[in-house]
């Protein structure tokens, strides 16, 4: 697992062309919240794409999946979700580009914060709508250009910044693609390109951090915050300021 709440990676994989691996947003909260989020369409056969070490697996099949199969360019953490013996689940080594399923194999596919990490988003978002069954669902859960931090690595000249980094999303894309690891979108842009490769969007919304990792704020205040989670992303306006982009599209 990694240790930050946040996905943070570490720059482009040359042999891949993908980027190269973020750290595990697995955490127990942060787990349970993106799954309830898209709890009510899960059911039957979901791939778990860009699975990382398998995080997400069992809350996946705990919200009502009869199987997961997960797919991850990174060998290391495939052997190391095998090695859980979760039942009802298998998982791949893929070369990022193509998947090793027939057509329409899946009910449902979850994509966690690996949107922006893709070589290319129409190419996967092709692969997807190919495995996913007719009138199944693609849930993609990505950054959000609102949240006011950049959460991926920055790097600007030699100065380097592991840490999430203010103000970065809120500037033009011109300036800051040469700075930053990983993409992200306003909540437009992942909606369109969704809904631009064969998926009519059913639901859309926002992820709010959990703090699990990276305690900001006292330990009293992060518990309050915790317990009202559910209720932020719905308030007018401050709802949209989440960490990351929620959309749920249904294949046609």
């Amino acid at each position: 697992m990694g240790r930050y709440a946040f996905h943070v990676d570490d720059g482009w994989d040359a042999a891949s062309g993908e980027k190269a691996r973020g750290n595990s947003t697995a955490f127990t909260l942060n787990v349970r919240y993106r799954i309830q989020s898209i709890k009510r369409y899960v059911h039957g056969d979901w791939l778990d794409f860009g699975c990382a070490d398998g995080g997400y697996a069992q809350a996946l099949l705990d919200a009502g999946a009869a199987m997961v199969a997960g797919v991850d360019v990174e060998a290391p953490r495939i052997e190391e979700a095998i090695r859980c013996n979760i039942p009802n689940t298998a998982f791949f080594v893929t070369d990022g580009h193509t998947l090793p399923f027939t057509d329409a194999a899946f009910d449902g596919a979850f994509m966690n914060e690996t949107m922006e990490h893709v070589f290319n988003e129409r190419e996967s978002l092709a692969e997807l709508h190919r495995v996913i069954k007719q009138g199944g669902i693609l849930a993609v859960i990505s950054p959000n250009r609102w949240f006011p931090f950049e959460a991926h690595t920055v790097r600007i000249g030699k100065w380097v910044s592991k840490f999430p980094t203010p103000l970065i999303p809120w500037l033009p894309k011109r300036l800051t693609s040469k700075w930053v690891d990983a993409r992200n979108y306003w909540p437009h842009e992942l909606r369109d390109l969704v809904a631009d490769n064969g998926f009519d969007l059913v639901e859309v919304g926002y992820i709010w951090p959990v703090f699990e990792m990276i305690p900001w704020l006292p330990a009293s205040v992060i518990r309050w915050y915790q317990r009202h989670i559910w209720l932020y992303s719905h308030i007018p306006i401050i709802g949209r300021f989440g960490v990351s982009n929620l959309v749920v599209g249904r294949r046609k």
